[in-house]
């Protein structure tokens, strides 16, 4: 069960990524709204989760003094959207 909370948190940051206007978002807001969507994780976690989006290219950061700033890229754009897939990430679901 571990696997797929883990696989659909991946999916739920990417697709947060994708619908803010400039797809980037702190990893402070991204715990707060990944939790208000049942995924409540310690930020270490996401800050896990973005170091491994980021290892696969899927997405950017930036480290702040307090903060670090994910930045959507395209081929976490296609992740999001069900375009690509990828192993350890879920597939969105047909709307």
């Amino acid at each position: 069960m571990s696997d797929i909370q883990t696989e659909n948190r991946r999916l739920a940051i990417l697709q947060l990524l994708q619908k803010d206007p400039d797809y980037s978002i702190n990893d402070t807001l991204l715990q707060q709204l990944l939790a208000s969507l049942g995924y409540g994780v310690a930020l270490a976690v996401v800050r896990a989760d973005l170091a491994w989006l980021e290892q696969l290219n899927l997405i950017s950061t930036n480290a702040l003094p307090n903060c670090t700033v994910a930045i959507l890229r395209g081929d976490g754009l296609d992740v999001a959207t069900g375009v690509s897939k990828v192993p350890g990430i879920a597939r969105p679901r047909p709307v």
